[in-house]
């Protein structure tokens, strides 16, 4: 069995997280929080943080995204990126918006196609499909 890695990582995502507060007197206001997570630290301690994401970005072709878009499904990816314990957890439980290129407008933005998978269970790699995500 060949062994499976992340190939190419050269698109850029970042993920959101759908937040909810209470405005006293306004009812609630949800916003999209970008996942942040540490990749180390400055010479005083404090953590560095990042919210970019490098994956192998695959779209659909041929049959397959053809059944996809029969299906309702538009502009279907896979995507492959290097384990994220962080990430996979907001993935698997929480709504989570994907933003291609780090770009938060809606003809970047996509949703879970499906659930996320911990590849082989290894922690090494993270691969999900995603579709365009469609506002209500």
């Amino acid at each position: 069995m060949a062994k499976q890695t992340v190939k190419e990582r050269r698109t850029l995502v970042k993920f959101a997280v759908q937040r909810t507060t209470h405005i006293a007197g306004s009812g609630a206001a949800t916003t999209w929080e970008t996942i942040a997570v540490k990749i180390g630290e400055a010479d005083d301690g404090s953590p560095i943080m990042t919210d970019c994401f490098y994956c192998e970005w695959l779209n659909a072709y041929g049959q397959a995204a053809t059944q996809q878009q029969a299906d309702g499904v538009i502009r279907p990816a896979r995507l492959r990126l290097p384990f994220v314990k962080a990430l996979y957890d907001a993935l698997i439980t929480k709504d989570v918006r994907i933003y291609l290129h780090g770009k938060r407008d809606d003809a970047h933005t996509f949703c879970l196609a499906g659930a996320a998978d911990n590849y082989l269970e290894q922690c090494k790699m993270i691969e999900l499909q995603v579709k365009k995500y469609e506002g209500k």
